[in-house]
């Protein structure tokens, strides 16, 4: 059984006996040739496929049944969360139940999806993670939450149908404040949904500073800094949004497009935008981030950037969102939980390709 329990918010039904498979069973319920890729290629999936397999190799039996699962299995969408591990389980294999070898060989699962880029601002919010449970667990913080809920190896990865050149697979990456669900079908890539956030902006631990999403937050602000008073008027969402609209639980449906429509703003403008995207697609390998981003950029016509709440970084209401007919990008400033202050909770989707393809 992949999932031994499911508790907690939302993620019931999810890893019961009858829906999870064992590693024998996966390959019987993978996608079929029939599968409609909206991709945009240049995806490095044998790469993926490689580092995949060499991390099933240091699995016991038992182990391959608790880390993979049927391409199609439902705990997918439930098994995973941006809330502490005591609040919501998680599908597939603990950092904390391997050993070093089968951790660094889960490593390299990530190491070989994500860009260089990608994969620090991964181990920098690991790290961040470490760090929260220490200033937690001390009461030093100053917020209204702590204890020993996070930590660098309180995250898990799980893989959604057997890695391979040919049909559709999913890498699940979950812990706390990243949560990566990246699936491959041939050439093509999708990154979503992906949540990326951080508890504290900023830190310093061993004597190292650290600023993950530094890059998000900057061109995020800048983005919708750009807009002249009558197109922030114009681009203001109605209602108000104290975390992220469709984040981990909550996979739709889109609403209705608001705010102002890219395509209609200035080129510097469109090039801000743009900035902004990269910083999420960028996380991807660099030939399919790129790909993609041509995707998203020739989209822009019906693309749309709007705002709620307020638009500084200092501000904990501000929430920014990008929505075309392809890329969603929500930006959510957040009140402290263990560290007084603001942090961040960030989520990228494709419209066309969550969770893969049908």
């Amino acid at each position: 059984m992949a999932l031994a329990t499911c508790i907690g918010l939302g993620v019931a039904g999810c890893g019961s006996e009858d829906s999870s498979s064992t590693s024998s069973e996966a390959s019987s319920s993978q996608s079929s040739s029939t599968t409609s890729s909206t991709g945009a290629g240049k995806a490095n999936t044998a790469e993926v496929v490689a580092a995949a397999n060499a991390f099933l190799k240091t699995l016991s039996d038992d182990e391959k049944d608790t880390a993979l699962y049927d391409f199609d299995d439902e705990a997918k969408a439930k098994g995973w969360s941006n809330f502490p591990i005591s609040l919501a389980a998680r599908n597939g294999i603990e950092f904390a139940d391997l050993d070093d070898d089968q951790k660094a060989a889960a490593l390299k699962v990530m190491e070989a999806a994500l860009s260089e880029q990608g994969y620090k601002e991964l181990e920098d919010i690991r790290i961040a993670d470490e760090y929260l449970s220490e200033v937690g667990s001390s009461g030093s913080g100053g917020g209204p939450g702590g204890g020993d809920d996070y930590g660098a190896d309180k995250y898990y990865l799980a893989l959604f149908g057997e890695p391979s050149e040919t049909e559709q697979f999913t890498v699940q990456f979950n812990g706390h404040h990243a949560g990566y669900n990246i699936t491959y079908y041939k050439d093509d890539v999708s990154l979503s949904p992906t949540l990326t956030a951080i508890e504290p902006s900023k830190f310093e631990t061993d004597g190292t500073s650290y600023a993950p999403l530094q890059d998000k937050r900057d061109t995020t602000i800048a983005a919708i800094g750009s807009l002249s008073d009558s197109e922030l008027e114009k681009a203001e969402i109605d209602g108000s949004f104290d975390d992220l609209l469709l984040g981990p639980g909550n996979d739709g449906p889109f609403p209705d497009p608001e705010g102002v429509v890219v395509g209609d703003l200035s080129k510097k403008q469109q090039d801000k935008v743009t900035a902004m995207i990269r910083t999420w697609v960028d996380d991807l390998d660099e030939e399919a981030a790129e790909a993609l981003i041509a995707k998203y950029v020739s989209e822009y016509d019906e693309t749309y950037l709007g705002w709620s709440g307020a638009t500084t970084i200092d501000n904990k209401e501000t929430y920014v969102r990008v929505d075309g007919p392809s890329v969603w990008i929500e930006f959510s400033n957040q009140g402290g939980i263990v560290v007084d202050g603001v942090h961040q909770h960030t989520i990228f989707r494709d419209q066309t390709a969550d969770y893969g393809w049908s």
